[in-house]
Protein backbone atom coordinates (compact mmCIF):
# COMPACT_ATOMS: atom_id res chain seq x y z
CA UNK A 1 0.00 0.00 0.00
CA UNK A 2 1.24 3.13 -1.26
CA UNK A 3 1.77 5.90 1.80
CA UNK A 4 1.38 9.40 1.10
CA UNK A 5 2.98 12.65 3.40
CA UNK A 6 1.89 15.96 2.64
CA UNK A 7 4.43 18.80 3.48
CA UNK A 8 4.03 22.73 3.22
CA UNK A 9 7.83 23.30 2.13
CA UNK A 10 10.42 20.86 2.12
CA UNK A 11 12.23 20.92 -1.62
CA UNK A 12 12.46 21.97 -5.37
CA UNK A 13 10.53 18.76 -6.44
CA UNK A 14 6.74 19.09 -6.83
CA UNK A 15 6.55 15.24 -5.65
CA UNK A 16 8.38 12.59 -5.17
CA UNK A 17 7.95 9.16 -5.11
CA UNK A 18 10.04 6.47 -3.29
CA UNK A 19 10.03 2.80 -4.74
CA UNK A 20 12.09 1.38 -1.84
CA UNK A 21 9.66 1.92 0.81
CA UNK A 22 6.38 2.98 -1.98
CA UNK A 23 5.59 6.19 -0.11
CA UNK A 24 4.57 9.61 -1.76
CA UNK A 25 5.67 12.60 -0.46
CA UNK A 26 3.69 16.02 -2.42
CA UNK A 27 5.26 19.69 -1.31
CA UNK A 28 2.49 21.83 -1.26
CA UNK A 29 4.60 25.06 -1.70
CA UNK A 30 5.22 24.03 -5.29
CA UNK A 31 1.67 24.32 -6.43
CA UNK A 32 -0.47 26.66 -7.41
CA UNK A 33 -3.79 25.51 -6.64
CA UNK A 34 -5.74 22.86 -5.54
CA UNK A 35 -6.01 20.92 -9.45
CA UNK A 36 -2.16 21.68 -9.39
CA UNK A 37 -1.75 19.08 -6.08
CA UNK A 38 -4.25 16.68 -7.62
CA UNK A 39 -1.98 16.07 -10.80
CA UNK A 40 1.15 15.88 -8.74
CA UNK A 41 -0.39 12.84 -6.76
CA UNK A 42 -1.67 11.71 -9.89
CA UNK A 43 1.48 11.49 -11.65
CA UNK A 44 3.38 9.83 -8.75
CA UNK A 45 0.80 7.15 -8.20
CA UNK A 46 1.16 6.50 -11.56
CA UNK A 47 4.81 6.05 -10.78
CA UNK A 48 3.92 4.02 -8.01
CA UNK A 49 1.29 1.72 -10.61
CA UNK A 50 3.79 1.27 -12.96
CA UNK A 51 6.62 -0.14 -9.90
CA UNK A 52 3.79 -2.43 -8.60
CA UNK A 53 3.46 -3.69 -12.22
CA UNK A 54 6.98 -4.42 -12.51
CA UNK A 55 7.18 -2.33 -16.29
CA UNK A 56 11.11 -2.29 -17.19
CA UNK A 57 12.15 1.27 -18.67
CA UNK A 58 14.15 3.91 -17.97
CA UNK A 59 13.26 7.52 -15.69
CA UNK A 60 12.80 9.51 -19.45
CA UNK A 61 9.97 6.71 -20.86
CA UNK A 62 8.28 6.73 -17.73
CA UNK A 63 7.99 10.54 -17.33
CA UNK A 64 6.62 10.63 -21.49
CA UNK A 65 4.56 7.69 -20.21
CA UNK A 66 3.02 9.49 -17.18
CA UNK A 67 3.01 12.59 -19.34
CA UNK A 68 1.06 10.65 -22.41
CA UNK A 69 -1.41 9.00 -19.63
CA UNK A 70 -2.33 13.04 -18.46
CA UNK A 71 -2.76 14.88 -21.64
CA UNK A 72 -4.69 12.14 -22.85
CA UNK A 73 -7.49 13.88 -23.41
CA UNK A 74 -6.55 16.76 -25.05
CA UNK A 75 -4.66 14.21 -27.58
CA UNK A 76 -8.40 12.63 -28.21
Amino acid sequence: MVKFELKSVGCDERGLYYEESERIIIYLSNHEDLEDVYKTITHELIHHCIHKADMTMDEDQEERLIYCFQWAEEYI
